[in-house]
């Protein structure tokens, strides 16, 4: 049987997309259900599976909450998965004139929440400007965060990605940006990689759970339960915190 070593509970959190008051609860729960678990001498890990910006209503607050959590609670290992929409907003902000998508892509929301207009058309000056003000308002923890995301963490016979692995190529041979984009080619394909793929990025409700795949995006900011994935030794479930 799929088991994650006896000493580490792990907990996935999938798809935020801004949505702050569902990731409050998931972090609540699962600090108050790890407190518990340290107390008996266990080693909890927490991994997000990225996307935690766009759409929602405060990506913003879920970057501060995000950013704070290894200050606030050291005990817990916490470790955070890039997303397609943290790759493109980064491309934005990088050169926003080959990444003018990631706007209508949900980035028009992101920077409402930083208090950025979003440009009202896509000339150059405007997407410039808009980019500029973006350089101008997020704060450097924020880049920080966001530059430092890494693409894959394995625990057990689980891999935790974003979006999934490309069928019949070799874990050590898997792109980036298969991890960061890949979708139905992954879905609609059985196959067995080494590991049991945790991951979010296609919305599947309820959470698709297989012997190779667990899908826990469930589409939290279109009114849809986050999604948490429990894994202890050979037991695990998923917990939904609703809107």
């Amino acid at each position: 049987m799929l088991a994650v070593p006896a000493q580490t509970p792990i907990y996935a959190i999938g798809d935020i997309h801004g949505q702050i008051g569902q990731l409050r609860q998931a972090i609540t729960w699962v600090i108050d259900r790890a407190g518990i678990q340290i107390a008996r001498g266990l080693q909890p890990k927490v991994v997000f599976l990225g996307d935690y910006v766009d759409r929602g209503e405060d990506s913003r607050a879920v970057l501060d909450c995000l950013i704070g959590l290894a200050a606030g609670f050291p005990q817990i290992q916490w470790i955070f998965l890039a997303g397609n929409h943290e790759a493109a907003m980064l491309g934005f902000w990088e050169n926003p004139l080959e990444h003018v998508a990631w706007i209508d892509f949900g980035g028009a929301e992101t920077l409402l929440n930083y208090g950025i207009r979003p440009p009202a058309g896509s000339s150059a000056r405007a997407l410039r400007n808009t980019c500029d003000q973006l350089h101008q308002a997020l704060p450097p923890p924020h880049l920080h965060f966001l530059r430092q995301l890494r693409h894959s963490y394995q625990c057990g016979d689980y891999l935790f990605v974003h979006a999934g692995l490309r069928p019949g190529v070799p874990l050590k041979r898997q792109t980036p940006e298969d991890m960061l984009w890949i979708r139905d080619e992954f879905i609609t394909t059985p196959h067995w990689y080494g590991k049991c793929v945790v991951h979010g990025h296609t919305i599947e409700t309820p959470p698709a759970l297989h012997p190779w795949r667990i899908g826990i995006d469930s589409g939290a900011y279109c009114g849809g339960p986050l999604s948490c994935l429990v894994l202890t030794g050979t037991h695990r479930e998923v917990i939904g915190f609703s809107p």
